[in-house]
């Protein structure tokens, strides 16, 4: 009974309690490239030649790609040191994206309707005509293709990596649509409207919606989608940064302290192959009654030891570590038929699941 009570009281603090996720983000403000991750709120200005006017980022690559003035596509570690230019380009570069699928880097040339592309270390250049009106760029890297959305006529398309193959998604009457944005984990589109709403739909044009309205993230310049972390965040043209989840909800101020920020990349989460025991938090080799305690201890006591693997943590495999995860392991330590915890357990393995949680070492795995 006593245990019944603590989980009942444990769930009415659910809802205030922090979870430990963090995104790294790169925006330009003003003429600066600036690197911020949410778990030091820190802006981190990094080293360019001139000004950076589009941006977009690989981090399997571990590079940034920046257009600079004047008019040179830049390749960049991910700090912004090794600075090299990879190729010149004149004029009307828009919607920068780089697609890690084929190492290539894709833009709009809005003077003369091109979509342009080149391999990161500036080989085979391309360009396709007739790409008039085109405001955003998504990638969808398992079905190679390229979601476009065109402000002139209110529509959204679809391509193949080379261009050919256009499918029309929504034909028109969209307002304004830009930035578009591929979630690959949900297979939704998303892209801001020329008020500033932030709207989605599925992949076939289905259940089109109005997710954020413009009150909420006054003057939105930009958007990016984090399918690993499930959020999405937005910058805006005072300066602010910030995030809500996938479907809209929870939108919060992460960032206030810009001037204007005109664009927005997000360093993509990646998962490690190492093999890890679920529900092993305080890595011990098993699964019992210190591992809901490491936790507990890990959220709520300052300068406690942080979880090598964090996964391990996530026993409830939500993506996240929370007190959640305390509850489902005391339930499953102490209520007959609750369910254990997520694979991989009882045995060790890889995490079947793709999140913003890592693991870099384990002590009993191999």
């Amino acid at each position: 009974m006593r245990l019944r009570f603590s989980l009942i009281f444990l769930f009415g603090f659910l809802s205030i309690c922090p979870t430990l996720q963090c995104q790294t983000l790169y925006w330009i403000d003003g003429t600066d490239l600036v690197q911020w991750d949410l778990a030091s709120a820190t802006p981190i200005v990094l080293p360019t030649q001139s000004p950076p006017v589009t941006l977009s980022v690989d981090g399997e690559a571990e590079k940034v790609f920046y257009f600079r003035e004047p008019f040179s596509l830049m390749s960049a570690n991910l700090d912004g040191t090794g600075a090299a230019s990879i190729t010149s380009y004149p004029f009307g570069f828009e919607a920068l994206a780089a697609n890690r699928s084929d190492q290539r880097l894709y833009w709009i040339n809005a003077f003369n309707g091109q979509l342009v592309s080149i391999g990161y270390d500036g080989s085979n250049p391309q360009a396709l005509g007739g790409m008039f009106g085109i405001s955003g760029i998504g990638i969808d890297t398992a079905a190679q293709k390229l979601y476009f959305t065109n402000s002139q006529v209110g529509s959204i398309s679809r391509r193949n990596f080379d261009g050919t193959g256009e499918e029309i998604i929504l034909p028109g009457g969209l307002s304004g649509p830009r930035d578009c944005c591929y979630d690959e984990a949900t297979g939704k589109i998303y892209w801001l409207t020329a008020s500033g709403a932030t709207q989605r739909c599925d992949d076939d044009g289905s259940n089109l919606e109005t997710i954020i309205q413009p009150a909420l993230a006054p003057g939105v310049t930009h958007l990016v989608v984090d399918s690993v972390g499930q959020f999405l965040y937005l910058s805006t043209s005072n300066g602010f940064a910030y995030r809500a989840g996938l479907d809209g909800s929870n939108v919060e101020e992460i960032y206030l302290s810009g001037t204007n920020i005109t664009e927005l990349a997000i360093l993509s989460s990646t998962n490690t192959a190492i093999q890890f025991l679920r529900g092993d938090a305080n890595d011990d080799g098993g699964f019992d009654i210190g591992d809901p305690i490491w936790i507990l201890t890990l959220l709520f006591t300052p300068g406690s030891p942080s979880l090598a693997c964090t996964d391990s943590g996530d026993i409830n495999d939500d993506g996240s570590i929370n007190i959640a995860d305390s509850i489902f392991a005391l339930s499953a330590l102490f209520i007959p038929s609750a369910p254990p915890p997520a694979a991989p357990y009882p045995d060790c393995g890889e995490d079947p699941s793709a999140d913003a949680l890592d693991c870099t070492a384990t002590t009993n795995c191999p």
